[in-house]
């Protein structure tokens, strides 16, 4: 939702501002001045750090969780929402980079134990079977 919002707000002003500015500039009307003074910069680098603590406090969170029901939808909000955000600004800095690949991580390590456990448990179906 923070993002969506985020994203109206500095895509709808960008975009008149865009299309002003060609037409002042078709018109030769001084259009310098509404370039970007750096705060939509500001906000797609702060929205980067806010994705790179949300991921790790997702990581932490499924750390205390491990193999609980709610993993697979709290990692799946941690995935949505970086992904938002690598859109909206335009990639990851090193750090949130990190982040990302911890959690990617643990996904493939809670995937092989839940893999692993379904396994033996089919196992042991077979062997009450026989």
């Amino acid at each position: 939702m923070i993002v969506g919002r985020m994203e109206h707000g500095v895509y709808s002003p960008s975009c008149v501002q865009d299309g002003a500015m060609s037409r002042y500039r078709g018109y030769q009307i001084p259009w310098e001045w509404m370039q970007d003074t750096g705060i939509v910069s500001q906000i797609k680098l702060q929205s980067v750090k806010l994705a790179m603590k949300y991921l790790r406090r997702v990581s932490s969170e499924l750390e205390a969780i491990k193999g609980g029901p709610d993993e697979e939808e709290l990692m799946l909000q941690g995935v949505r929402f970086a992904f938002r955000v690598h859109q909206f600004a335009g990639g990851f800095d090193g750090d949130t980079m990190r982040a990302f690949q911890e959690l990617k991580e643990k996904a493939s390590t809670f995937q092989s134990q839940r893999e692993s456990q379904n396994r033996h448990l089919q196992q042991q179906r077979l062997a009450g079977r026989s």
